[in-house]
């Protein structure tokens, strides 16, 4: 592994910023088929924004070559699996209607994106796979990685926390606290909650945006 796969791999955390009031926490990014398993362009387009903890995700995959989330030339948005059931949660949070027009517009438009965002979208692992059989090193600065999320957390308290896919040790160490899977949790200012990967929990959409709502009720900023 060269030099820059390292400095991705301990530098790179996602999209969006630290000061945004909704964060969500998964095992690792995702890659399209396309991309060959391969990490050069994702370092090459990292190095390109100056080597950031958070980029725009709209701008990072553009320079990737991957348009299907955003659109372009007059094409709709495909909806990304994970981050669609994930602002399922956001919107029932928000008590925002979640049709999928409205969620395919967030999606383009405020996901994980600098300006107009609301969304940091973060990664325990900064190496991207198409699946978890791809080989990665994914413990690699594993506990530098949670170290510097927790510090982030610390000085920017968001609103509301969801970590979709992560082991009980990786959780407790970012928030300080062991919890049961699904138990939403209130440190603070911070509504807080771990739940299965929604790639692959088989949970419906309506239980997503229920999952939301009941955040909502315990979060409190919003009573």
């Amino acid at each position: 592994m060269d030099d820059s796969v390292l400095k991705m791999a301990l530098h790179s955390y996602g999209y969006g910023r630290w000061e945004y009031p909704y964060w969500f926490i998964g095992p690792e990014q995702g890659q399209g088929q396309f991309e060959e398993d391969k990490l050069e362009p994702r370092v090459q387009a990292w190095r390109h924004f100056g080597e950031r903890e958070l980029d725009d995700s709209r701008a990072f995959h553009e320079k990737i070559g991957d348009n299907r989330w955003y659109g372009g030339s007059g094409k709709k948005p495909r909806l990304q699996s994970t981050w669609y059931r994930l602002i399922l949660i956001l919107f029932g949070f928000l008590e925002k209607s979640s049709d999928d027009k409205s969620v395919r517009d967030y999606q383009r438009d405020r996901w994980g994106r600098l300006e107009n965002g609301e969304t940091c979208v973060i990664e325990l692992s900064g190496l991207a796979a198409r699946s978890f059989k791809v080989p990665r090193e994914r413990d690699m600065f594993r506990k530098e990685r949670i170290e510097v999320i927790r510090q982030r957390m610390q000085s920017f308290p968001p609103a509301l926390m969801v970590m979709y896919g992560l082991k009980a040790d990786a959780i407790e160490g970012i928030v300080g606290l062991s919890h049961s899977p699904e138990e939403i949790v209130v440190k603070g200012s911070t509504t807080m909650v771990g739940v299965p990967h929604p790639a692959r929990c088989g949970w419906t959409n309506e239980r997503f945006t229920k999952l939301g709502e009941r955040l909502r009720l315990e979060a409190p900023r919003l009573h």
